[in-house]
């Protein structure tokens, strides 16, 4: 096991022990983009699964979006990758919106829409798998960077939690990655030979998330090593205080 799987691994079980994101024999639904991120994650579960003595079942599945922007992932790949090697039963779902849903005027037009109809659908199959939590690939950049997207656009201090449990649905939001920074998840995959598909979204250069990671985030670690792990800390003490108490409810 080479040093940085290692220490992924390590950040990857403080992240799931310090906001008790995995029980015990239960089922956690993986949300599967093609991307680095989201095969990093399968990759270092299914790692982590073969040392715990209590198992977990894990689902990935890929929503096929003929309701949204459709990205070539090159899915037999990717299924090929997660059911032969790390031995998680992948499935490709086609789940199209109601013809009267507000979200088919805008999921063309920005990563919140598109990530809302995504989480819609996800939420929708957790009732045909018995499932409880679902698993997302995001890591401690996207954490920093939607944080201060609901800043500026917001006018609030709102985290990208990492772990956040419905209100409303018997579900739960899971981002194991968490303490992890992109760069290394892009080291690893690279180490590992892991298969992964760049995104290729016609919107995504002009989103206020790129802006963000390029213009704030990448330009002050210029010049401060550590500005995105100590912005990252602080918004992670301040979620603590707030939701804690309540079982991370949000």
């Amino acid at each position: 096991m080479t040093n940085l799987k290692k220490r992924l691994l390590k950040k990857m079980r403080n992240a799931i022990n310090d906001f008790d994101m995995i029980k015990s024999w239960e089922t956690i639904l993986l949300w599967v983009s093609g991307g680095k991120d989201s095969m990093l994650l399968g990759y270092l579960l299914s790692e982590l699964r073969k040392t715990m003595k209590e198992k977990f079942e894990i689902k990935a599945v890929y929503i096929f979006k003929e309701f949204l922007i459709d990205c070539d992932i090159r899915f037999e790949e990717k299924r090929k990758y997660y059911e032969d090697i790390l031995k998680i039963p992948f499935e490709k779902i086609n789940i199209n919106l109601p013809e009267d849903s507000k979200l088919n005027d805008g999921v063309w037009k920005s990563c919140t829409w598109c990530a809302y109809a995504r989480r819609i659908s996800m939420m929708k199959l957790c009732q045909k798998y018995k499932a409880t939590k679902i698993c997302l690939g995001h890591h401690m950049d996207d954490i920093v960077v939607t944080t201060f997207m609901n800043m500026m656009q917001g006018r609030k201090l709102k985290i990208m939690p990492p772990v956040n449990k419905m209100r409303s649905w018997d579900i739960t939001f899971i981002r194991p990655l968490s303490y992890i920074r992109e760069k290394d998840i892009l080291k690893l995959v690279k180490q590992k030979e892991i298969p992964y598909s760049s995104c290729n979204c016609p919107v995504w250069n002009d989103t206020m998330r790129n802006k963000i990671k390029k213009q704030i985030i990448w330009e002050n670690e210029k010049n401060f090593p550590l500005y995105t792990e100590n912005i990252f800390w602080a918004f992670i003490k301040d979620f603590k205080e707030k939701y804690e108490k309540i079982g991370y409810s949000m």
